[in-house]
């Protein structure tokens, strides 16, 4: 077997609170399946605490491969 090697990218994708617009939702550790076999996941924000759930969880970590040169 042998090894391949590629370079990567890390992209960084931050929720922004709605409500205070300062603070970014930090997911929580805590998330549930819905009746449609949804997940969410739960965030608060970090700066007034304002609680919600979303389909991601954030920050949410991305890597992109960048191509071969």
């Amino acid at each position: 077997m042998s090894e391949n090697h590629s370079l990567l990218r890390v992209r960084k994708t931050d929720y922004i609170c709605d409500h205070c617009s300062e603070g970014c939702m930090m997911y929580s550790g805590s998330s549930m399946v819905t009746a449609t076999a949804v997940r969410i996941y739960y965030h608060r924000c970090e700066i007034c605490g304002v609680q919600v759930a979303f389909p991601a969880a954030y920050p949410k970590i991305e890597y992109i491969q960048e191509a071969n040169q």
